[in-house]
């Protein structure tokens, strides 16, 4: 595992390190700094699967009903297309991003504020069937505190879905700091497939087996789900 940075306090990261304007930035650059791989990716982008799509593909796989919470919502796209199969709520830390997931799939299902502190606040524990952490756990200054509150939530049997980048990638190996999943300060956590299953298990969860397309090294996404055990 790695860890980047020194912490700050939430309300300095919702206040001047808003998500979605730090990828703005981070976009901008990468076209200053990296324009052909800017324009490679642009040239595949019409092969490669619609993320929000393929977030969903990846939560139906393990479950395909339930009540579902969805740790670092956004803007609720991602939620917008599974609340045709879940029970959906979300919570997020960005107010910016509150606002537009709450016109999106209705006011009373998005919770704003810290993650980990809103979940152990608002929810009683095993009450949700699934947990979906897409995007979410490298943002987050206390990984398992989150992990943690995920499990206090989840039903026995119940999954949690995370996708986070893959600090093993054969990309990141090669391309070191110019890697895209590097993002200051927004991003300060980093896992392997080995320490984020060991930091599951350490959490009470169970791990489960990763499909062969979830484990090819040449991905910049690990994706992972565990399950708490009965």
């Amino acid at each position: 595992m790695v860890f980047i940075g020194s912490e700050i306090s939430y309300e300095v990261q919702a206040r001047e390190h808003d998500w979605e304007e730090e990828w703005r930035k981070d976009t901008v650059r990468r076209k200053r700094e990296q324009p052909i791989m800017v324009f490679f990716s642009r040239c595949t982008r019409p092969f490669m699967p619609h993320t929000h799509g393929r977030l969903l593909s990846q939560t139906l796989h393990y479950a395909r009903s339930g009540k579902l919470v969805d740790f670092g919502c956004s803007d609720a796209s991602f939620l917008f297309r599974a609340q045709k199969y879940f029970q959906v709520m979300g919570i997020d830390l960005s107010p910016r991003s509150v606002e537009i997931a709450r016109r999106r799939v209705g006011a009373e299902k998005i919770l704003e504020g810290p993650v980990s502190e809103v979940a152990e606040r608002r929810f009683p524990a095993n009450d949700f069937d699934v947990v979906t952490q897409l995007g979410f756990i490298e943002h987050d200054w206390h990984p398992q505190t989150a992990l943690r509150a995920a499990h206090r939530l989840l039903k026995p049997g119940g999954l949690t879905v995370i996708k986070t980048p893959n600090y093993a990638s054969w990309n990141r190996s090669i391309r070191r700091e110019k890697w895209c999943g590097f993002r200051f300060p927004a991003h300060c956590n980093y896992f392997t497939p080995e320490t984020l299953s060991k930091m599951l298990s350490a959490c009470g969860f169970d791990p489960l087996p990763r499909p062969p397309w979830n484990r090819l090294p040449t991905s910049d996404s690990l994706w992972m789900a565990a399950r708490k055990p009965l």
